[in-house]
């Protein structure tokens, strides 16, 4: 069965450009944005990937001010973090603006971030990686993506380690704020509020030893302590453990004894306590002591000085100098992290381009024709005219529902049928006529013009034949009609696309004073390349019924003969009737080739029979 265009990549593409305002073009082999316009490779190999890719850079043109990026945000760990946070804020607007993008952002995350994770690396890492990864993951797992977990929780606990508990929270603190930024400037504040939570060379150590010294300072005073020299102190210390008469112990070298002394100078505090409070600040007294006791306490305080640097919580792991060394990495000390989700799926995408060549890729749909003729359309449009009418009788033929119209009987109506009013007394009151009325269906119909060098005999019956057709059914109530040309050149001259002759959405006459009609013939057959935009404008218009006649000659480039009818079956899969109109050389074996209804007109002239043909056999079928 025949893959439906209804969400193929094209169609995404369109939908999403008349969702957000955005131009999005199916083309080349590379993905990028130039701040207006998404352009993205055809490839149907991963169309969530593009789908993903096509929201968050949508997203990115409606809401990032890109300025911002090149005058304020040089420095590249700078840029790198504002990258991030305003990934993740323009992903979050896309989110809830336009619902159905979610799915497709998160499985862009999903193969961006969550597939390429390395927990080996995480224990390889730098400082400078780790703070950027922890920031780039722990930010997308909080704020957004619940399946980043593993490799968010991996980063933020090697975080942890570096910084300390405390600088780590203040940090995702920050990193929380970003989706009550309003702007891209208010996000590049958040960066700099983060960069400034880093230790700096130029921040003064905070004197833990002095500390030590007044809190044992203080504790001592509270047990009547008196601060004489470190020698003195211990002595006194000494003395006031041996009130109860094992004063002695004071001078006894055993390390248990003095273990027990200790004890019993912390009082009813534990033995940490009293070992902070007055150890701490007599480093002579330790110098004096007993080697295996005393100096033993010197080791656990050393220890427990160590391990409450590294300990989460006071931030005294950090490394002085984190601050420089991040604002003066370059963009070699940062190659190969991620920080912009976009540029890494647009890899991705450029690869599955490169390893999955399509030769059959779709024209974009361009502006009107660059080569034209005003005399030509004019001449043309007045042939039109002529042969135009009875044809809106025909269309609306074409248009009208399939319903059934036999007549029926039933107990009550309003019209008798005298032929059964003499079983009446029989008991038969089913006796009244009922008729079913032919109902008219919306309809959106689209017009593909052949203006290959093929048709150059038949161009001016062809055109004409579009015009009086397209004024036929102007004006039909519940139809909209649009039309373009193939092969045109694109406004840079670089590559073909198909010219527009009528927007679905505006009036044959404002279309003809805009220049759509006068087509000159120009180029080879590219049928299977200008089938795809023609289809997506049909499906995209407002409308039940979806039509779309395409007028040829039926001979497409060599070689896309089999793309041309599997296009036309996906085009019927999704919806679409494909009615064929040929002109010049074609006949009904080339035509049958590519069509399933097709009629070859051949002149204007004819254009109210061959018509009437594709009516009846549309109708009966």
């Amino acid at each position: 069965m025949a893959k439906s265009l209804i969400g193929s990549l094209p169609y995404y593409a369109q939908h999403l450009a008349e969702q957000t305002g955005v131009k999005v073009v199916v083309q080349g082999t590379r993905a990028f944005t130039d701040g207006k316009t998404v352009t993205v490779p055809f490839s149907e190999d991963d169309l969530p990937l593009s789908f993903g890719f096509i929201a968050h850079e949508c997203s990115h043109v409606r809401n990032t001010d890109m300025a911002v990026f090149g005058a304020d945000a040089p420095v590249p760990f700078r840029k790198n973090l504002l990258n991030i946070l305003e990934d993740i804020r323009i992903e979050r607007l896309s989110m809830d603006q336009y619902p159905g993008t979610e799915d497709d952002i998160r499985y862009l995350n999903r193969k961006v971030l969550l597939d390429p994770f390395q927990p080996e690396r995480v224990a390889q890492a730098t400082d400078v990686e780790i703070i950027h990864n922890a920031i780039l993951m722990g930010g997308y797992w909080k704020l957004q993506e619940p399946q980043l977990e593993v490799p968010a929780r991996a980063y933020l606990e090697a975080l942890e380690a570096r910084l300390g508990q405390e600088l780590a929270d203040k940090i995702m603190a920050e990193v929380l704020k970003t989706l009550k930024c309003d702007s891209t400037k208010e996000v590049l504040a958040l960066v700099d509020s983060i960069i400034e939570l880093l230790p700096s060379s130029e921040d003064k150590p905070e004197p833990e030893p002095e500390k030590g010294n007044d809190e044992g300072a203080d504790e001592s005073g509270e047990n009547g302590e008196s601060e004489a020299d470190p020698q003195g102190e211990g002595e006194g210390e000494t003395g006031n453990t041996d009130s109860d008469g094992t004063g002695e112990k004071g001078s006894d070298p055993s390390g248990e004894q003095n273990s027990s002394q200790g004890d019993e100078a912390g009082g009813d505090q534990p033995a940490n306590g009293g070992e902070d409070g007055t150890g701490g600040g007599q480093p002579n007294s330790e110098q004096k002591s007993s080697p295996e006791g005393q100096g033993g306490s010197s080791d656990q305080k050393d220890s427990g000085q160590r391990d409450a640097t590294l300990q989460p919580g006071d931030g005294q792991g950090a490394p002085l100098g984190l601050r420089e060394r991040v604002m003066q990495a370059t963009e070699k000390d940062l190659q190969g992290l991620i920080s912009e989700v976009g540029d890494a799926a647009a890899e991705l995408l450029g690869r599955k381009a490169a390893a999955h060549f399509t030769p059959i890729k779709p024209f974009p749909l361009g502006g009107r024709a660059v080569r034209r003729s005003a005399e030509a359309s004019c001449r043309r449009r007045i042939s039109g005219e002529t042969h135009s009418a009875g044809l809106r009788q025909i269309l609306n033929g074409l248009l009208q529902a399939q319903v059934d119209c036999r007549v029926r009987l039933k107990r009550q109506g309003r019209r008798i049928d005298t032929s059964r009013i003499a079983m009446l007394p029989a008991g038969e009151t089913r006796v009244f006529r009922s008729k079913a009325r032919a109902e008219r269906q919306s309809a959106a119909i689209q017009f593909l013009f052949d203006k290959s060098v093929s048709m150059d005999a038949a161009m001016e019956q062809a055109e004409a034949a579009l015009y009086a057709v397209l004024r036929g059914l102007e004006g039909l109530p519940l139809v909209t009609t649009g039309a373009m040309s193939f092969p045109g050149t694109t406004t840079a001259g670089a590559g073909q696309c198909c010219d527009l002759i009528k927007r679905s959405t505006e009036r044959l006459g404002a279309a003809v004073e805009a220049g759509g009609f006068g087509a000159l013939p120009h180029g080879g057959t590219p049928l299977a390349q200008a089938i795809w935009p023609a289809a997506i404008e049909v499906l995209r218009a407002k409308g039940e019924r979806k039509i779309l006649f395409v007028i040829t000659d039926g001979e497409p480039n060599s070689g896309t003969d089999g793309y041309c009818k599997e296009m036309f079956e996906r085009c019927e899969a999704s919806g679409i009737q494909v009615i064929g109109l040929g002109f010049g050389s074609a006949n009904s074996y080339v035509l049958s080739k590519l069509f399933t209804k097709y009629v070859a007109v051949g002149t204007v002239s004819r254009l109210k029979t061959a018509l009437f043909e594709v009516v009846r056999d549309v109708l009966t079928a």
